[in-house]
């Protein structure tokens, strides 16, 4: 064996250590085998080509390329003649090429949207497997396809596009980016569905090759997004309908409360007078529901208006306190209230509001105490830079409480925390509904209630 200064630098070993010896020590042994192959046929009179693995004098591996090339005197191989080229760099780029290759397919077919490459013409060079199950395809059935032959778009009027009018087309030729939140692609079986997709023009040194697509199937989204305006719009109606028939509802409601006080007015048997009294309770009560029904479609219409007026919170919470005293006193439990000493004697607000809510807290705290007390507490709190105060307003009472489960049901509209609960006490469920829309929220304890609101 002979070898030049190069095969000393490419194996680490001097010319002394190469020249007269044999190459199998150099091969990595995985390749011993296919070496003597490929020169046993070189030495046959068959030039050979080959990579191989060289493990330089260091140990380290060495990737190259060897030629092997017949000598060939008077028809007879007497030799071959061996060059070899490092191809360690250029094999570690390849892999690194193949495994992002690897990567970027492994991407694409993760993807739940749809994605496809056009070159400048308009022939799809690649398409993912989301965006193939989309529109019906398999994907060695499109690539190479103009894009319009196998996939039609479609105005949202119905015409098809013309290929050259097509707005997808037309920003692919252009090399611009271009996006629709309205389209309508065609899938292979004829049917269609609503689209999404975002053209990007792609380059490579400046030049252009074409575009990506990406694209998804907004039916179901748009399907939603329209059941639920529908359902919006129907219960806007509904509650602005009970808005504005609010004065006809309670005009009549309020003549038959008045008619019921005259009549009782009159001289009146034991009897009639019992029918009277039946009549002005159910009246009121049936007033009171009708109130807080129309209440709450006024906040629900956005049609309840808010005044902003000197307010004195001292005789407000003295007017709650003596509308449900008779009450407590007639359940034998004590009502309480107290005002903290820092409070503020007038505020600006609506005190028909604030009233209504401290009614529908002390009510409901009263409503569901059977023995001990119910206390009210407004006191006053700052923020954390003492830039703005809140006035609080706590109802707490010993009453059944509310269990831990039924908790989230507070404050919905309509609710109940139990079907015996309602037989036993009453009420429509929109009491604390009605709060919450006025600025109020609550904190529950098993065995214990208090309700606590913020203005």
């Amino acid at each position: 064996m002979t070898a030049n200064a190069n095969l000393e630098k490419l194996t680490g070993y001097s010319l002394e250590e190469l020249l007269g010896n044999y190459f199998g020590p150099l091969v990595a042994d995985k390749d011993i085998q296919k070496t003597l192959h490929h020169f046993t046929l070189a030495s046959q009179g068959e030039p050979q080509s080959y990579d191989l693995t060289l493990i330089h004098k260091d140990g380290h591996p060495v990737e190259i390329n060897t030629i092997n090339i017949p000598i060939v005197v008077d028809h007879q191989v007497v030799g071959v003649y061996g060059i070899s080229r490092d191809i360690t760099d250029h094999i570690r780029y390849t892999e690194q090429i193949e495994k992002l290759s690897n990567d970027y397919t492994l991407i694409l077919n993760a993807v739940s949207e749809g994605i496809f490459g056009l070159d400048n013409e308009g022939r799809v060079t690649f398409i993912n497997p989301a965006g193939a199950h989309m529109l019906g395809f398999e994907c060695d059935e499109i690539a190479g396809h103009p894009y319009l032959d196998p996939i039609q778009q479609t105005a949202l009027d119905g015409n098809h596009y013309r290929p050259e009018e097509s707005p997808l087309m037309r920003a692919v030729r252009a090399g611009e980016a271009h996006q629709s939140l309205d389209a309508v692609l065609w899938r292979k079986d004829g049917s269609s569905f609503l689209a999404e997709y975002q053209v990007t023009p792609l380059f490579d040194k400046g030049e252009r090759k074409g575009a990506v697509v990406v694209f998804r199937d907004t039916t179901g989204e748009k399907e939603i997004i329209r059941a639920k305006e529908l359902a919006e719009k129907a219960d806007q109606a509904k509650s602005e309908f009970l808005a504005i028939m609010s004065h006809e509802l309670r005009t009549p409601m309020n003549g038959i409360m008045g008619m019921t006080d005259l009549l009782s007015e009159t001289e009146l048997t034991e009897e009639q007078r019992g029918y009277a009294q039946i009549i002005s309770e159910s009246s009121t009560s049936l007033l009171y529901i009708l109130n807080e029904i129309l209440d709450f479609s006024k906040i629900e219409a956005g049609k309840m208006t808010l005044t902003h007026e000197p307010v004195s919170l001292a005789e407000l919470l003295d007017n709650i306190t003596e509308l449900f005293m008779p009450k407590a006193r007639e359940k034998n439990i004590e009502l309480s209230c107290r005002m903290a000493a820092d409070v503020p004697e007038l505020i600006m607000g609506d005190a028909a509001r604030l009233r209504q809510v401290l009614v529908n807290l002390v009510s409901n705290a009263v409503k569901f105490t059977e023995t001990g007390q119910v206390s009210i507490l407004l006191s006053r709190e700052y923020s954390r830079d003492r830039r703005k105060l809140t006035l609080k307003f706590s109802v707490a009472d010993t009453g059944i409480g509310i269990p831990p489960d039924k908790q989230p049901l507070l404050f919905q509209s309509f609710s109940q925390l139990h079907p015996s609960i309602n037989r036993k006490y009453g009420g429509t469920g929109l009491g604390l509904a009605i709060c919450k829309a006025g600025g109020a929220d609550g904190r529950c304890h098993h065995g214990r209630e208090c309700r606590r609101g913020r203005i």
